[in-house]
This record gives C-alpha cells, sequence and structure tokens, in this order.
C-alpha cells in the first residue's frame, strides 16, 4: 500500500510540474534592440513616387527606395519616363518629327514634318 501512495504522489506531482509555467526572459533593452535591428526607423526604407509628363498626359510609378523621372522632351528626343526600384514605364507616344520641328526649329525636320521625303528636305536646308 506504501508503494501505491508513493507512486500516486510522484504522478501528481510530476503531473503538476508539467503545468507550471517556467519564467519568461526579461524584456530587451533599448539599447539591445539597437544594437540588433539598429536605430529607431533604420529599417524602414523610404517610400517614393516618380511622375513624367507626356504628349498626352502623365505617366507615374511608386517605389520603396529609388525613384527617376524624365519629362518628354522632343529638343532631344526623348519620349519621357519614370523608374521606381528598376521598373521604367515610357510615356505612350514617342515624339513625331513634327513635335521636333516645334522643339527645335529644325529645317530638315520641319520640311519632313510638312510632308516632303528625308532626301529632299536635307538637300533644300
Amino acid at each position: 500500500m506504501k508503494r501505491a501512495w508513493i507512486v500516486a504522489v510522484a504522478l501528481v506531482v510530476v503531473s503538476t510540474a508539467g503545468f507550471a509555467q517556467s519564467p519568461s526572459p526579461a524584456p530587451l533593452s533599448r539599447e539591445a534592440l539597437a544594437a540588433i535591428l539598429g536605430p529607431p526607423g533604420s529599417n524602414l526604407k523610404s517610400a517614393c513616387t516618380a511622375t513624367a509628363q507626356c504628349a498626352s498626359g502623365t505617366v507615374s510609378c511608386s517605389g520603396n527606395s529609388n525613384c527617376s523621372t524624365q519629362d518628354r522632351d522632343c529638343a532631344v528626343p526623348t519620349s519621357g519616363k519614370v523608374t521606381c526600384d528598376g521598373v521604367t514605364t515610357w510615356c505612350s507616344t514617342a515624339c513625331s518629327v513634327c513635335d521636333e520641328c516645334a522643339a527645335t526649329g529644325d529645317c530638315v525636320k520641319c520640311c519632313q514634318c510638312q510632308g516632303f521625303p528625308f532626301l529632299f528636305c536635307s538637300r533644300s536646308c
């Protein structure tokens, strides 16, 4: 009978020990968190947006860290673009010969805009 009591008491002790909570670790100090994660806010990338002017409106994009824009400029000529996080979106319309004529006053471009072929215009200007 003594053995039965010992076994019963042992089972009670073992079962209550299983339900007991182990102590939780103390929370990390600000210094410890800064050492692990860096200063507050340093892990967040800055959001950015870019908008370029096109012939028929604008194109835009949003990114996490790197955005750039180039407006449509027919004097160069470029149709315009935006780039966000390495992804480029171009304006839908490129500069036409007439757009280049208007932007630069180039004789050959203006002659071509009037419908004459390049060879004729290059000799006439």
